[in-house]
């Protein structure tokens, strides 16, 4: 993009904020949806999981690529592109009489997603004055949050009024209104460099490893796909993981993933928000099964349980920014795992004693605040103790974490959930919800303390402005 800063900072930031939106929307809006659409196609609570996975899968495993091109001369034309194809999908979505056609045009929201994911930050550093970067960096966050709010709220409501179908015809009017905006207010892109671009090899290689990676496991919970499939799987994991690595070693500076942005810290906080990510990625696809399958709540009431934790997640996300720059993040992120150990602890505890629902809005505001630590603090701690001068490949890997994360969440928690509780949706009585539920949740607080531990080591750094 032009060195220049343009002017209309306001259309920027509303750009900035409608493409964060509807990317979150998509998410929770869905995730409310979820017991609605498996009673309607038939099919497991594992089988499910594809409706949020396939989305989530395509955004992880293309983000990297899309990411490390976007940033050379194609901002425009991917926000574009990717605005139109997420606003078709979403209309093919809308009309999908079939499980596997949802699954597939979900993909390719997926994808669309990823593309336009990979630009926004580009977006807020080259067309936003220097004094208001932050500001950009602020309203593409407060978009998600808001996101998280009024998500849930309306998907309840659409869900109580009409079908499933318009969750994802909503997307269409928000994805013109950007396609407008951006065809209007973006400069035009400069002829790109290909001596910038990452390599194929790498770039292949990490699509196929993270696709057929999460696919393999989001086979094991409920098999959709044969031997042969399988076989396939495993051997392009193999294959891909191997020519991966060889890229990283070979290429340098065009890697996909720059070899020198890694140390023993950035591993370990890594490790820490990919482990605490996959919590809440699995308890967030869970609990619309919770609250309307066992404790029989309305999608309607049900979302505005789940908007009650968006609520406290967006109240303290401000404070924890603060505490962040002033003390630094590792108490932050400790805050953080073990308010989600705390909510884990008391789900256990709140479905085992009682069937009343209202005692899980405490539950769910602890959950809610551990979101506005974990998600403030521990991609900030990433940028902290990644190598100097890699800073820029540091925030991008940490979305491709993030994003694998989710994936991986969803898979593992309803791996887990049908191995002790198998059957469809609607053969589940109470107690056979709680068989599956329960253990998922001991999972969490096994894998939120070896995310401790990452945490505690690392020590404590405080970056202060020159």
């Amino acid at each position: 993009m032009s060195d220049k800063l343009p002017s209309g900072s306001l259309l920027t930031l509303i750009l900035v904020f409608l493409a964060g939106l509807i990317d979150g929307l998509d998410v929770t809006i869905v995730s409310i949806g979820l017991p609605t659409m498996a009673h309607d196609f038939d099919i497991s609570l594992s089988q499910s999981s594809w409706f949020i996975f396939s989305y989530v899968a395509a955004l992880a495993a293309f983000l990297l690529p899309l990411g490390k091109r976007a940033k050379n001369n194609r901002v425009k034309r991917y926000m574009v592109l990717g605005t139109a194809l997420f606003g078709f999908s979403s209309f093919m979505c809308g009309l999908s009489d079939s499980f596997w056609m949802l699954v597939a045009f979900r993909t390719i929201q997926g994808v669309a997603a990823a593309m336009m994911s990979s630009v926004l930050p580009s977006i807020i550093v080259h067309m936003l004055p220097v004094d208001r970067k932050g500001l950009g960096m602020s309203v593409l966050g407060a978009s998600s949050a808001i996101a998280f709010i009024i998500g849930p709220l309306i998907g309840g409501a659409l869900l109580s009024f009409t079908t499933w179908h318009w969750m994802f015809f909503i997307n269409v009017p928000f994805c013109i209104v950007i396609v407008l905006l951006a065809l209007k207010h973006l400069p035009a892109d400069r002829t790109p460099d290909r001596d910038k671009d990452p390599t194929p090899l790498g770039g292949v290689s990490a699509l196929v490893l993270i696709g057929s990676l999460l696919i393999f496991m989001e086979d094991q919970g409920d098999p959709d796909i044969n031997s042969l499939g399988r076989i396939i799987c495993v051997v392009l994991i193999a294959v891909s993981a191997v020519a991966l690595y060889y890229s990283i070693r070979r290429d340098t500076e065009k890697a996909i993933i720059a070899p020198k942005m890694l140390n023993r810290e950035y591993n370990l906080v890594t490790m820490s928000f990919l482990l605490c990510t996959i919590v809440v990625a699995g308890a967030q696809y869970l609990l619309p099964y919770l609250l309307q399958q066992y404790y029989g709540l309305s999608t309607a009431v049900s979302g505005a349980y789940m908007a009650a934790m968006s609520v406290a997640m967006v109240i303290m996300v401000l404070p924890v920014g603060r505490m962040c720059d002033r003390y630094g993040c590792r108490t932050p992120v400790v805050i953080a795992v073990v308010a989600r150990a705390t909510f884990c602890a008391l789900a256990i505890l709140l479905t085992v004693e009682t069937e009343e629902p209202l005692f899980m809005i405490p539950a769910l505001v602890i959950f809610g605040i551990s979101h506005a630590f974990s998600g403030t603090a521990q991609p900030t701690r990433m940028i902290h103790h990644s190598t100097p001068g890699y800073e820029d490949e540091s925030t991008n890997f940490m979305l491709v974490v993030n994003y694998v994360a989710s994936s991986l969440g969803v898979v593992i928690f309803a791996l887990l959930f049908g191995l002790f509780s198998p059957g469809n949706l609607e053969d589940l009585s109470g107690q056979a919800f709680l068989d599956g539920f329960l253990p998922t949740m001991w999972f969490s607080i096994i894998i939120l303390a070896i995310a401790l531990v990452c945490t505690l080591v690392v020590k404590n750094k405080i970056v202060r402005k020159e």
